[in-house]
């Protein structure tokens, strides 16, 4: 079993009331201290922007930029913009990237917007502008044609790099589309997905073995590891990839250097 460090690229520490997503607080503290003494060296810190609240968008990205320093780097901010905002989406955009952002977070569900609407492609265009990875939920039960709409972006913008968190959820094959993708030679490879609620949820059932095979298609190389906490916890969601029967060296991939590539700017 990998004994190495792990990077846990997705978390939602509760920096503000308003932002509590399970029945209890969960604070940064509370993350710190579940795990404590743990091979977890590094952990996402999202935010989720609201459409036309300007003034709150930045303070969360202010929050999130400040716990990073706070935390002596332990935790990566992850800012977010809202799609609908237009042009001051873009310039918070340029103002968290010289701040020190590392990723930028968008919600389909959560935000209310279409993956195809232009303004997505605009925000994504100008994250790749800044060398932002864009970390995207990735699993909607209302938007059937979401997968191919995930496609379609990552092919008007080449230079993008998209990670589509949860792995489509139950609808993991979708991500069979990108080994398609890859036989053709202008594919930039520029998706990656992380396994965030989804591997916890099939790790130990009938589905596992199809969801370990369908992401060995997909490409370990692009395969990164979350938690998804408060949702659950970090610990348990590690050691659901080792029961997912990955090797050593897959579990070095999964569970930090993929990530650890992605936060290189």
């Amino acid at each position: 079993m990998y004994d190495g460090p792990i990077i846990d690229a997705h978390t939602h520490p509760m920096l503000d009331p308003e932002a509590q997503i399970v029945a209890d607080p969960h604070p940064p503290e509370a993350y710190l201290a579940l795990v404590r003494g743990s091979r977890i060296a590094r952990a996402a810190a999202l935010t989720i922007a609201r459409g036309g609240e300007l003034k709150r968008t930045m303070a969360g990205n202010d929050a999130v930029l400040r716990l990073a320093r706070d935390s002596g780097g332990f935790f990566y901010p992850v800012c977010s913009v809202h799609p609908a905002d237009g042009g001051a989406a873009a310039a918070e955009i340029d103002r968290v990237a010289a701040a020190g952002a590392a990723w930028l977070k968008l919600h389909p569900n959560t935000q209310r917007f279409d993956v195809a609407d232009p303004a997505v492609e605009a925000v994504v265009r100008r994250a790749a502008e800044r060398e932002l990875p864009v970390l995207f939920d990735a699993y909607s039960p209302w938007d059937a044609n979401q997968p191919g709409k995930f496609v379609n972006l990552a092919t008007a913008v080449p230079e993008a790099r998209l990670i589509l968190a949860h792995a489509h959820g139950p609808g993991f094959p979708q991500l069979l589309l990108y080994d398609i993708l890859a036989r053709y030679p202008w594919w930039r490879r520029n998706v990656w997905t992380d396994i965030s609620a989804t591997s916890p949820m099939l790790a130990g059932g009938p589905f596992a073995e199809q969801f370990t095979w369908v992401l060995r298609k997909f490409g370990i190389d692009r395969v990164i590891f979350g938690s998804d906490y408060p949702i659950d916890d970090p610990l348990a969601a590690v050691a659901a990839v080792a029961r997912l029967g990955f090797t050593d060296e897959e579990q070095a991939a999964i569970l930090h250097d993929n990530a650890a590539a992605l936060l290189v700017r």
